[in-house]
Order: structure tokens, then C-alpha cells, then sequence
């Protein structure tokens, strides 16, 4: 079947230095994006591509002193109280009519909204929540994975992408829903079991890559993060041969993009959102 692939939405804007996500870049400062995708398909339904920040970031820190931490050292700052809420309302949608989320990683800025979505059921790469599950608190907060912030019934509504759809194809990837329509690409290194989600069915084919790297402008300078930012590498030869894959799907003429890339896509609905961010 052919989709006509997903749109995208923002719950948070991190101004940064240019400099920290693209070695070499500067000292201006550019608004990182924190991007929620969303497509309809007949077998999984309404569906998003992560969360984004939410409340819960800032919420649950009395339960999770390292998630507080994370919050005075990063001062995530949504775009309002309520981002995805908002952001499912510029589709006609509320969170409960949300049937799947396809988790790309495990870090905080993606799963942040996971709490919000009742009706919602989970899909992620064995790796990714074999690793998470694997690790002490001390360990997971030290890669940004924080799981209080996953719902309490997290676990039974959780299920593996490998075990979910197809079986792997010739893009290298995992069919998600067995149809070809969208492909779990496995992009390591930033974090162990990310995955990007590829739609070769749309005009050019549609490769979200997650947080394979910040910034488009790195992709096409082949340049890596700056200082301190290039010491977060989960595995940094796993996330160099993660980029080059990358750059091959762009040669061959398909369309990236990156969650936090400053560039307005087109695939964007909401390019009006303050740079500045908002709440938080």
C-alpha cells in the first residue's frame, strides 16, 4: 500500500549554540526543534513517531531525583503546558485517539508524552528496551534514559518491532507493519537500539533518522558534533557507520530529516512556533 507519510509537530525548542551540534559551527544560536511525527495507517491506526517533551519531564523529579538533574542541567522548555495535546489538536485528534507510538530511543525528549496517550500501545526495537532494561538507574540516567517516565503499564502494552510486522527486506531494515509501507532502519550509536523510520512509498521516499544527528547541515558537511556534545555517543563507531548510512539513503534520493534539525521542513504543520520555546 502506498502512505502518504507522516507530518511533524514541535513540543519543545533548545536554543544551542551552532557550534555545539555542528563542530566547527559557532557561537550563533540556533532553536533545536524537539519533533513528534504522526501518519495514519490501516493496520496500526493513528500514529505517532515518539512523544517529545511533556509536563511529566518536570513533574515526576520528586519520584526521580535524577530526572531533576537532568532538568537543571538541560532546562528543557516546552512550547506549552500541554504539546502534544496541542499538537494532536492541529490534526483534528485527542491523545486517547492515539493507537500507536513507534519509539525511535528511550531518551527523555522522545518519550516524554508516553504518560499522556491511555489507549496507546508501544513498539520499539528488542535492543533498545533489552539495553534499558539491562542497566542499574545510575546507568540509564547517565545515556538521558529516565524509565519513570514511562507508564505504569508500560510493559503490557509494549511490543517489539521485530515481532511486530515483516520480516527484514532489502533496505535493511524491518517491515513494521508487513506491508512495506514504512521500515524500522537500525541506527545505532547514539543511543543502543535506535531506529529511524523509512516511508519508500512516498515521492521521494521519507527517511526519519531520529538522533542519528542534530543537525542536517552535518549530514551534508559530514561534520560531527561539537564539544561537549560528541562525548554523548552511546557507541561512537556504531554512530559513525549510523551517519554514513544515512548519508547513502540521501544519494539515493530520499528525503531526511532529524528530530531536533533547526531547518523548517515541510512536513512541519506548525512552523509558526516561537523560536524562543515557551513553558518549563
Amino acid at each position: 500500500m502506498t502512505l502518504p507519510g507522516p507530518v511533524f509537530f514541535t513540543s519543545s525548542i533548545m536554543p544551542v549554540m551552532r557550534g555545539l551540534v555542528l563542530k566547527g559551527g559557532g557561537r550563533k544560536v540556533v532553536p533545536l526543534r524537539v519533533r513528534v511525527g504522526y501518519f495514519h495507517h490501516p493496520k496500526l491506526g493513528h500514529t505517532l513517531i515518539d512523544t517529545g517533551y511533556s509536563k511529566h519531564v518536570f513533574s515526576l523529579t520528586k519520584q526521580d531525583w535524577f530526572l531533576k538533574l537532568y532538568g537543571l542541567l538541560l532546562r528543557p522548555k516546552i512550547i506549552n503546558d500541554a504539546p502534544l495535546e496541542s499538537g494532536l489538536a492541529r490534526l483534528g485528534l485527542q491523545p486517547v485517539d492515539i493507537d500507536t507510538v513507534i519509539i525511535t530511543h528511550f531518551h527523555a525528549d522522545h518519550i516524554g508524552g508516553l504518560r499522556d496517550l491511555p489507549q496507546a500501545r508501544f513498539l520499539c526495537s528488542k535492543a533498545a528496551w533489552q539495553s534499558l532494561q539491562a542497566k542499574t538507574r545510575i546507568s540509564n540516567a547517565l545515556e538521558g534514559v529516565y524509565p519513570t517516565l514511562l507508564p505504569d503499564d508500560f510493559e503490557t502494552r509494549l511490543s517489539f518491532i521485530e515481532d511486530n510486522g515483516g520480516e527484514r527486506n532489502a533496505t535493511d531494515g524491518t517491515d513494521i507493519a508487513g506491508d512495506g509501507s514504512l521500515i524500522a532502519i537500525a541506527l545505532p550509536g547514539h543511543l543502543e537500539g535506535q531506529i529511524g523510520v523509512f516511508f519508500p512509498q512516498t515521492d521521494p521516499p521519507f527517511l526519519y533518522a531520529a538522533d542519528v544527528q542534530w543537525a542536517r547541515d552535518a549530514l551534508l558537511e559530514n561534520k560531527m558534533p561539537g564539544f561537549p556534545a560528541n562525548r554523548t555517543y552511546n557507541n561512537r563507531v556504531e554512530a559513525m557507520e549510523s551517519v554514513e548510512k544515512i548519508q547513502a539513503y540521501m544519494k539515493q534520493g530520499a528525503d531526511v530529516l532529524l528530530c531536533h534539525d533547526w531547518h523548517l521542513h515541510e512536513r512541519d504543520i506548525d512552523r509558526n512556533v516561537p523560536a524562543e520555546g515557551a513553558a518549563g
